[in-house]
């Protein structure tokens, strides 16, 4: 950037700029495009048998994502402030609606999981509205608590964030939903953290949330997933099938992969193959060399996710900063999950790889979290430049925040 330059000279010279972060962007439709191929490879065949449709899957996919892309449009239009007063408000609504998840007739049990909220005509998976709305709250509270947070020496100001991660875990739990039980506690913790937490006292807190989750993730059929993990070809025609075949498919992959649609696990082998196991798919037929390629294009998202989040904590918008922080590592460890359930790292936690994997609730929902870092980006852009207002239309000049702000 020539030094010389004034700031409507960037952005005139920069058209991408002015709105959107362009790494980021080019990152995210690459990771949609090879998710779309690589899910209407996997579900083809389970379409087939179970709709007499092999395009189901995919169509349905699209539809989401059609719905996902307006959504995100019109929350890219709203200021990030908007969303700084509104998260204290829809965590109770959130909170609610874990509820009536749990309720028969108003929740939908599907594969011994009671995760989606019936409305009728489709179903909503409530957790993953929470993982966003969670991250604006907690993101809310480190602005209007961060000092006492910071500097108290006692536990107190720690007590209202973490009561209310442990309701919605308890809630997730419930339902059963472990997996997003921990990306929502770890997520948390680590925004905490972020807020000026002293480490030493967060290392307390997650030895203690580690005590409570490991007997909890032997209860039942979890601990079925842990022998299943710990020795799976003892288990491989029962509880360690899935692990099994996840293997047999990484494995079969190679290098370069089978070719797109040349895999074989998906043929009614390895369960759930457009969903909870896709990276599995992916590797079968891309091989290493395209696991490594889709890991740099997440790592990149992630990377973005957090370079965003500094520029707004620079210029002094800190629950831009939090929320585009939070964002990132709830991205980046929501992946790291997904592949170690994949590599037989981790027991079966029924979590998606983000915007690859089957599911509306989980796509429309992300899709919404990488339009709020574009809007953090492009108010950071204008605070840093100092833009006239006629230059970025829509815009209006947001108050400065603070992390201490009430």
């Amino acid at each position: 950037m020539n030094a010389a330059a004034t700031p409507v000279e960037v952005f005139d010279n920069n058209p991408w700029e002015r709105y959107v972060d362009r790494d980021m962007v080019l990152a995210l439709l690459a990771i949609i495009g090879i998710g779309i191929v690589i899910l209407a490879s996997a579900s083809m065949w389970v379409a087939e048998k179970q709709y007499q449709d092999p395009y189901y899957f995919l169509q349905r996919q699209l539809v989401f994502m059609g719905v996902g892309i307006l959504l995100a449009l019109a929350i890219y239009q709203v200021r990030i402030d908007f969303w700084q007063q509104l998260g204290v408000r829809l965590l109770p609504i959130v909170l609610l609606l874990l509820v009536l998840v749990l309720i028969p007739g108003i929740g939908k049990q599907i594969n011994g999981s009671r995760r989606w909220l019936n409305l009728g005509f489709t179903a909503i998976q409530v957790s993953e509205m929470a993982k966003l709305i969670m991250l604006m709250y907690l993101s809310g509270y480190l602005i209007r608590h961060g000092k006492s947070l910071a500097m108290s020496p006692s536990y107190q100001p720690l007590v209202i964030p973490l009561l209310v991660l442990g309701v919605t875990g308890g809630l997730l739990l419930l339902e059963p939903d472990f997996g997003s039980t921990v990306v929502i506690f770890v997520t948390g913790l680590a925004l905490l953290f972020l807020g000026g937490v002293p480490l030493k006292r967060l290392g307390v807190l997650l030895g203690g949330a580690i005590l409570v989750m490991i007997p909890v993730s032997m209860m039942g059929y979890r601990g079925d997933r842990w022998d299943a993990l710990i020795n799976p070809w003892a288990h491989e025609a029962d509880k360690g099938y899935q692990t099994v075949h996840a293997l047999m498919a990484i494995g079969d992959g190679g290098w370069f992969g089978c070719g797109l649609g040349g895999g074989v696990q998906k043929l009614f082998y390895l369960p759930e193959a457009h969903n909870d196991f896709i990276f599995s798919i992916l590797a079968e037929e891309l091989g290493f060399i395209g696991i490594l390629a889709v890991l740099a294009l997440y790592g990149w998202l992630v990377m973005r996710a957090f370079v965003i989040g500094f520029q707004a904590d620079k210029s002094g918008r800190h629950f831009g900063a939090y929320l585009a922080y939070g964002i990132g590592f709830w991205m980046g460890f929501q992946v790291v999950l997904h592949i170690g359930v994949n590599l037989a790292v981790l027991p079966p936690k029924g979590l998606t790889l983000p915007l690859m994997s089957y599911g509306g609730s989980s796509l429309m929902i992300t899709l919404v979290a990488m339009a709020l870092l574009m809007r953090v980006y492009r108010e950071t852009w204008i605070a840093r430049f100092g833009l006239p207002e006629r230059k970025v239309p829509n815009v209006r000049k947001a108050r400065p925040i603070g992390r201490t702000a009430q």
